[in-house]
């Protein structure tokens, strides 16, 4: 009878022992769920933030268009082969109207997109450059509209350029965009 007591007492012990591992490893296996249900959330986290950030460059991209269309137009009248003074003139002061447009709706641009305020923030920090560069080309419009100097306003567009692709970059993004050449 003792030997009974004796091995239905490791019996339940052994019961025991094995039942308090299959709770560990539920839990493990709860862990593993939680730790890949968190990568999956953060994973479309990522894609939602880089589907805005697209947005975001896309109404910049629309939003800004018009006004650099008609720059590009004064800059191909001033490289066009014939030199057409009228032509120039014109394409001049609808460019510098323009710039002038251009520089206060960058000043006026908020960002609409569900963004972290972060991000956000580092995007309207980018806007003064682009505002800077309608400025600049409305200045040299201004200075001298047979031949308008852009260097300085090139610059800035590049300073804006670069400030925004550093924005997508540290999103995830594997290359950044040419704006000018989006906006044009």
């Amino acid at each position: 009878m003792k030997k009974w007591i004796l091995a239905l007492g490791i019996l339940s012990v052994v019961a025991v022992a094995g039942c308090g591992s299959d709770s560990e490893e539920g839990t493990n296996g709860e862990t593993n769920n939680e730790t890949e249900q968190t990568s999956e959330n953060q994973e479309m986290d990522e894609q939602a933030v880089k589907k805005e950030l697209l947005n975001v460059q896309m109404d910049l991209t629309n939003t800004f268009k018009t006004f650099q269309q008609k720059i590009n137009a004064y800059q191909e009248a001033l490289s066009a082969e014939e030199v057409d003074e009228q032509a120039i003139q014109q394409t001049g002061e609808e460019a510098k109207k323009a710039a002038s447009e251009g520089a206060a709706a960058a000043g006026d641009y908020a960002v609409e997109a569900d963004l972290p305020e972060e991000m956000k923030t580092n995007i309207e920090e980018t806007l003064p450059a682009l505002q800077a560069y309608y400025e600049e080309v409305e200045t040299a419009l201004t200075d001298n509209m047979e031949n308008a100097d852009f260097t300085a306003a090139e610059e800035k567009f590049t300073e804006f350029n670069d400030q925004f692709g550093e924005i997508l970059q540290d999103a995830g993004f594997p290359a950044t965009p040419n704006l000018m050449k989006e906006m044009s």
